[in-house]
């Protein structure tokens, strides 16, 4: 019987939905088919096995990485964000030459990264909202203070002002008022010295579409985020669950379809494996790319999931497939 490894954790900031998406992974994995190895990744960057996903973890044996590749045929890594879905890990098991489920190194990466990410899909001629780019690591406070100037000259209220290299919506604050914008980055700053500062939409209807597959694709049907408030932050990913989710989106059938042939260019474009959640606005006719989640949240309100569900893939198969897709 094939052993997976189960990663979830991660020194980023993002462990603590990284383990909520494990405890749902745990409780809708085939253990006829598998065996589930849960490994524990600490903030030191340690991994333990552990027996169970309690409210405390009980961690037992220490892995060291030499004894990884042997503890494990595959890994399915669930750690997100910073470390767990930029390349980091997926290098890590790269050296290590153990199987993983999910995008590789260089997808990963750029996909994490908003300001790369953003840059590499203007060359595509893809539409997107404006946007500015503020790096505290090379640039001078002169270069900064000139960028903010061309921000306010070029972009119009409101404003999100986002961590380059973060997700679950950690770090991202919405600017009505020009007077908050330093305070937005200082937030923002906590988490990443690279600084996105993008253009806002009113009232956008916010669509999700979940892909699986290398070369042969399975694509959803678009989904849609009803929000509760101005945008869907991380409370309301993971503790309240406020926004409603709409499965499948009400379209017209020309947009629909636009938005699904994007889906396929944008997933192949950036080099995408095993699985990811693609994300768009839609706002007066027109469909602006927001961005790629390589390593979409597996919790009981996860679009992702659903999205799979409503193609007709109950949870237990899709973690099937996204294992038979390692490679």
């Amino acid at each position: 019987m094939k052993k997976i490894g189960l990663i979830f954790g991660g020194p980023g900031n993002e462990a603590e939905v990284s383990k909520i998406s494990a405890k749902n992974i745990l409780a809708n994995f085939d253990r006829k088919k598998f065996k589930l190895i849960l490994i524990y990744w600490d903030k030191h960057g340690r991994f333990f096995e552990v027996e169970s996903l309690g409210q405390s973890l009980n961690l037992g044996e220490q892995i060291p990485l030499d004894d990884l590749a042997r503890a494990v045929d595959v890994i399915l890594p669930i750690a997100h964000g910073k470390f767990g879905e930029d390349g980091y890990l997926q290098g890590l098991l790269e050296t290590l030459k153990i199987k993983y489920c999910g995008c590789r190194v260089l997808s990963s990466a750029l996909c994490m990264d908003k300001a790369v990410f953003k840059t590499f899909v203007a060359g595509q001629n893809i539409l997107q909202t404006k946007y500015k780019v503020v790096d505290y690591t090379i640039q001078n406070q002169k270069e900064i203070s000139a960028i903010m100037r061309l921000a306010k000259k070029d972009l119009k209220l409101p404003i999100y002002v986002k961590p380059a290299n973060s997700g679950s919506s950690v770090g991202i604050t919405k600017v009505e008022k020009w007077t908050g914008l330093l305070s937005a980055i200082k937030i923002a700053r906590r988490h990443d010295s690279k600084i996105v500062i993008e253009q806002g939409l009113k009232h956008p209807r916010e669509i999700e579409v979940a892909v699986l597959g290398n070369e042969r694709l399975i694509i959803s049907s678009p989904g849609e985020l009803k929000l509760a408030k101005d945008f869907y932050d991380y409370d309301d990913k993971y503790k309240k669950g406020e926004a409603e989710q709409v499965i499948p989106a009400v379209l017209p059938a020309d947009i629909k379809k636009e938005i699904i042939k994007l889906t396929e260019r944008i997933y192949r474009l950036c080099d995408c494996r095993g699985f990811a959640r693609i994300d768009f606005f839609l706002h007066n006719g027109k469909i602006y790319l927001n961005e790629i989640n390589t390593l979409p949240g597996f919790t009981d309100i996860s679009m992702y999931p659903m999205l799979m569900r409503n193609k007709g893939l109950t949870y237990k198969q899709l973690i099937n497939k996204i294992i038979e897709l390692a490679y």
